[in-house]
């Protein structure tokens, strides 16, 4: 009787021990980040695009169709969704932004996962700059590479140029037979493959953060993804003009297409850029979309063999939007739709909920997320909102409105309307207000029709409310 009693403790202890052990395993986070990268993503609609690993991504989460960036600039946008903190006119404000300058008491996302014992890993771009909160990364790879060119004929065009803005001014396009591991994009491709081998074999819970330059200027990539697509079938912009009735502020004060003017070669310094040079550039950016796409491809597969993926929540981001052309604008840095929608996945053995949503959702939403899904207490002055009630159920609506920002002008966002004010010093500058329904491209500015006015003014407070919220001071205990 006492061995019995003995082997049904022994056996009750055992079970007991190993479902404390399954419940205390963490859950893992693979955390992509796509610089520059519109919805041009063929699971969004935008068939014309060779993007079929992102789609399966996709088809495997929910893919969030109205998500948007707080403030369309890399460094800025970057240094708002590590942070979980609106951007502000007193903080993350340009390209050349550090989180840990504007907010210094923050706890990023790679602080608060080091300190809950996950082991936590940056390959490629995360931050703008590599060093960002750098010490809470337990492994940090060199930094991302976006001038990587290959072909010898580019390089020396570079090296033989006239200065930019911020160096040697580059040619905006390469295309040679190499390798698709030749290009910085590659080789951290390779690197966190091999890292996702040493944290099976060690057993080690994981926030991995991979961040590609594809396709951010220039647009370089093997041979094999420009050939992809037919260069004289490359569709130019429609509307390669400003809105009509916008205020010229709304061009002149956010946009001029700046970063491409003036550190690559062979553009013009203003006017349009002509039909042959526009559609070399459309050409670049989709072969670099599609480049971009296989290598992430390779990653998830890289996961699902190791036999990873029923423990790790891969969430795929980029930080803005983009212009080709649309108001004859190019790049980013501006409040109009192209520049600041964006494209989020979540794929999360968490939920069988694989869909699209309608829920509208910023990038500040992200920390919290994260947060909520590794059971990771959120500090209390996070600024977004957990996204797991959309992945539970995508009819739930979140949110009815998001904010963004660049430079002057300020956003709000929802299924009806987009409206922007500029505002500097508290001076009030102009104003837009689009249809969102019927206008989605935005080329009719109607925020001085006499019948529109009552919308104006609606949005004009919730801006008011919003500039208040974020102009506070930041309590960080």
């Amino acid at each position: 009787m006492k061995t019995l009693k003995l082997v049904l403790i022994i056996f009750f202890g055992l079970g007991l021990f190993t479902s404390c052990q399954n419940e205390e395993k963490k859950h893992n986070i693979l955390f992509i980040s796509v610089d520059d990268l519109k919805p041009s993503i063929n699971s969004y609609g935008d068939l014309k695009m060779i993007t079929p690993n992102i789609d399966k991504l996709a088809s495997e989460g929910v893919q969030f169709n109205n998500a948007f960036t707080n403030i369309a600039v890399c460094g800025a946008s970057r240094a708002s969704i590590m942070t979980g903190i609106r951007p502000s006119e007193k903080r993350f404000n340009d390209f050349s932004t550090r989180a840990a300058k504007d907010v210094p008491d923050a706890i990023s996302l790679n602080e608060l996962f080091k300190d809950n014992g996950y082991e936590t890993i940056s390959y490629g771009k995360i931050y703008h700059h590599n060093d960002d909160f750098g010490e809470h990364w337990t492994e940090i790879g060199e930094r991302a590479e976006q001038a990587d060119f290959q072909d010898p004929k580019a390089i020396e065009m570079r090296d033989n140029a006239e200065r930019g803005e911020y160096g040697k001014k580059n040619p905006i396009i390469e295309h040679p037979e190499v390798s698709d591991y030749a290009y910085h994009d590659g080789k951290i491709t390779l690197k966190a493959i091999k890292k996702l081998k040493d944290l099976k074999e060690n057993d080690k819970a994981f926030f991995l953060a991979v961040g590609y330059v594809s396709p951010h200027l220039p647009f370089i990539q093997p041979k094999k993804y420009w050939d992809m697509y037919e260069h004289d079938k490359i569709e130019l912009a429609n509307n390669p003009f400003q809105p009509k009735n916008s205020p010229d502020i709304s061009i002149e004060a956010q946009h001029n297409s700046a970063e491409l003017r003036k550190n690559y070669l062979n553009i013009p310094a203003n006017g349009p850029l002509g039909d042959d040079l526009s559609r070399d550039l459309i050409h670049g950016y989709f072969a670099s979309v599609s480049y971009m796409d296989v290598l992430i491809g390779e990653l998830v597969d890289a996961l699902n063999n190791l036999g990873l993926r029923d423990n790790t929540t891969i969430i795929l981001w980029s930080d803005h939007g983009y212009f080709l052309g649309e108001h004859g604008f190019w790049c980013k840095h501006s409040t109009f739709y192209e520049a600041v929608h964006v494209p989020l996945i979540i794929s999360s053995p968490k939920f069988s909920n694989n869909t699209s949503t309608d829920s509208f959702t910023e990038l500040v939403d992200i920390y919290p997320t994260l947060c909520e899904l590794t059971n990771i207490e959120a500090p209390d002055y996070i600024q977004g909102q957990s996204l797991v009630s959309v992945l539970e159920d995508s009819s739930v609506e979140l949110k009815k409105e998001i904010y963004t920002r660049y430079k002057q002008g300020e956003a709000v966002i929802d299924k009806d309307y987009s409206y922007t004010e500029f505002v500097e010093n508290g001076q009030y500058l102009g104003n837009m207000l689009y249809d969102m329904n019927n206008d989605k491209k935005q080329n009719e500015d109607i925020s001085k029709k006499s019948s529109n006015l009552e919308l104006v003014k609606y949005y004009s407070q919730k801006l008011k409310e919003m500039r208040a919220f974020v102009d506070q001071d930041l309590i960080i205990n």
